[in-house]
């Protein structure tokens, strides 16, 4: 019999051992857990007890089994507070573990390990200890219990007692998966309570009622529990767990809407004291949800709480709480701050962006307009909602936008082009935009636009091609214009040194003079720049009579009609004039008559000359072109180009006596007064 009970003992031990490093090794990698720790400090005990129990039955001395005897002890008192603290993590009360309930729990089993050393002189554990030899000289330790011991025992049974309570109300209360895991974990704890209860009758089945015998009852079902019904894989987790570690608050009241509970989170709304008070008073920002006595649900948006850290934003949903009948109602809080403050944040983004952002449908109706538009059209975003795209596009620019648009979502989900609009004023703006197609986002479902006012970027490139064609002029000059004479010198110098004619001379002074000329003109419109940076207000007459001054008019005559106030910068106005000048008295002749007026909306510069031809008109503004031998090309060019740096417009016409009449228009009308100017629009 001894052998069969040291047998069982050690299979006890050995299975609880691999227990505890299944709990302790293969599933340390799965994160922490305390119904997994529990589980671990509980084989531990029991492979301890169920070794010390064998090995102190074939212990060959009375003092060795004593010693087996302590030893064992050490291990039991891990048994009672591991099922206890097993039970209630594996049961979902997690919440009892505190630091101070895990304080007490130690303190027992820290008196019974002092109680157990001190026992040779102080007897708390066991009063008396003898050893026994049987009739079969069968060897054995008796021991009478001492006045602790009973504390012990009482402390152990009502833990084990407590744990196994527990575990049978989540037989009955659960479903099927943890139902089996709890009858598990009963037996695994009820087994060796059983077998320590009914042993010791003295009978010959008191072999098959030991400790060991139930431990290794007990490390079977465990094992089954663990390997079968998924004990430490899948444990259940208590509601009220769950409510109370929820990031929304819970707060359930009564049908008078006093708060009878409530989870942490709804706690730090209406303080640690709210249960027994109304909810309209420890909720006052959600109060307009109760007032309504219908038993129907409801939800509030935007609720707005101040508190220490600031505003927070919460939505509020409460719901009718039944069984048989009414019960009260219960109030779901859910903090959306981190949202609201992110919905916020791209709201204003967009709402401040100096792009315009736009939504349109396939059809190119607007339904969503950024309010930039009214900074950068002048547009007011309601009225555009639900209008064409097109609308509001510049009418020869109206069927390119729309192809643009048409291939968003068939050829490309991304396109940029390029188109001009109105403004709110009537005025003709320059924007770019970018469509990408997010129909099949459930967010936007259509084409997103962002468009930019670029009037002033195209204004500068127009600029720059400009400047581009002037420099691109300015070297055909350098590099043909000025060679011509050149070589007409030094082709004339070299039949001066072979004949020694002095009328070579002549021509390569003519020609010298008119690389001169070409010179100046070339310098004048590489010096000035196609704008005009200040400006003065200045006499019309004046500054026309001061440039004819400067000006070799031979015979040639000047007749000064009107005179006006007009605003232009005086050195580029003189050069305007000059240059007109100039151009008369080529073409017309050395006793040309010019004279100088106002229109409604400029002035003019005319002559008696032959005139111009209406098909050249539009090409005398070009560089380098001219009509005549002794012409550079380049005064009207420098002519054009005083007129673009004011922001004018000049056009050549037929004078009243059929020569030739430059009129500059487009001067604002607050920058040139004056009597009632003549006209000349029919032509």
């Amino acid at each position: 019999m001894q052998e069969l009970r040291v047998t069982v003992a050690f299979a006890a031990a050995s299975v609880s051992l691999l227990l505890a490093i299944y709990a302790f090794v293969i599933r340390r990698h799965r994160g922490p857990s305390k119904t997994v720790a529990a589980f671990g400090v509980l084989m531990v005990g029991t492979a301890g007890w169920a070794l010390a129990a064998g090995l102190g039955d074939v212990a060959p001395t009375g003092d060795g089994m004593e010693l087996w005897l302590h030893l064992e002890q050490i291990a039991i008192v891990l048994v009672p507070g591991a099922w206890f603290v097993l039970a209630v993590s594996y049961t979902g009360r997690e919440n009892w573990l505190t630091r101070e309930t895990m304080t007490l729990l130690a303190v027992e089993p820290v008196v019974t390990l002092l109680a157990t050393a001190s026992n040779p002189w102080s007897g708390l554990m066991w009063a008396e200890t003898a050893v026994a030899t049987s009739r079969d000289g069968v060897v054995s330790l008796e021991y009478t219990f001492g006045a602790y011991h009973y504390v012990h025992l009482l402390y152990s049974y009502a833990l084990v007692l407590g744990s196994v309570g527990l575990l049978l109300w989540m037989v009955l209360d659960s479903d099927r998966l943890y139902r089996r895991q709890s009858v598990a974990l009963t037996i695994g704890a009820l087994a060796p309570l059983a077998t320590n209860v009914l042993g010791g009758s003295g009978q010959p089945w008191d072999v098959l009622f030991t400790m060991p015998t139930g431990f290794a009852i007990g490390g079977l079902a465990l094992g089954y529990a663990i390997f079968r019904v998924q004990l430490l894989d899948v444990v259940p987790v208590g509601r009220a767990t769950v409510i109370e570690n929820m990031r929304d608050g819970f707060v359930v009241v009564d049908e008078h809407d006093r708060i009878v509970d409530l989870n942490a989170t709804a706690r730090t709304l209406t303080g640690d004291d709210a249960i027994g008070t109304q909810a309209t008073t420890a909720l006052p920002e959600m109060s307009q949800l109760f007032a309504s006595t219908d038993q129907k649900s409801c939800t509030h948006d935007d609720i707005v709480v101040e508190t220490d850290d600031g505003q927070r934003f919460y939505t509020a949903r409460l719901t009718p709480l039944r069984n048989d009948s009414y019960l009260g109602r219960v109030l779901t809080i859910r903090d959306v701050t981190d949202n609201r403050r992110i919905e916020k944040r791209y709201q204003a983004l967009i709402e401040n962006a100096s792009d315009i952002i736009t939504v349109v449908d396939n059809e190119g109706t607007l339904e969503y307009v950024s309010p930039s538009i009214d900074r950068v059209l002048g547009y007011d975003p309601e009225t555009l909602l639900g209008q064409s795209l097109r609308t509001y596009v510049h009418s020869d620019d109206r069927d390119r936008v729309g192809n643009a648009l048409d291939t968003i979502g068939v050829d490309t989900d991304t396109v940029r082009f390029e188109y001009r609009v109105e403004d709110a004023d009537g005025a003709v703006r320059v924007v770019e935009s970018v469509g990408q197609d997010l129909t099949e986002n459930p967010f936007v479902q259509g084409v997103v636009v962002h468009t930019r006012d670029v009037t002033d970027r195209h204004q500068r490139e127009q600029e720059l091609e400009r400047a581009n064609d002037h420099l691109e002029a300015f070297a055909s000059a350098v590099s043909h214009d000025l060679r011509n004479p050149l070589n007409v010198a030094a082709g004339n110098l070299e039949l001066a040194r072979t004949e020694g004619d002095e009328e070579y001379f002549a021509r390569v002074e003519n020609a010298h003079d008119r690389m001169e000329t070409l010179i100046r003109d070339l310098l004048t419109l590489a010096k000035h720049g196609q704008t005009v940076a200040e400006t003065d207000s200045l006499d019309l007459g004046t500054v026309a009579t001061d440039a004819w001054e400067t000006v070799e008019t031979a015979r040639s005559t000047l007749d000064v009609r009107e005179t006006a106030t007009i605003d232009a910068d005086q050195n580029r106005l003189t050069q305007l004039f000059e240059n007109l000048y100039r151009n008369a008295i080529d073409h017309a002749g050395a006793d040309v008559t010019v004279r100088v007026g106002t229109v409604s909306d400029g002035f003019f510069v005319e002559d008696n000359g032959p005139g111009i031809p209406e098909e050249k008109r539009d090409e005398i503004f070009q560089s380098g072109y001219t009509s005549s031998d002794n012409g550079t090309g380049f005064g009207l060019a420098i002519v054009r180009n005083v007129v673009d740096a004011h922001g004018w417009s000049i056009r050549a016409v037929e004078s009243e006596s059929d020569g030739a009449r430059f009129e500059v228009r487009s001067v604002e009308p607050d920058r040139i007064t004056g009597p009632a100017p003549e006209s000349r629009d029919d032509d």
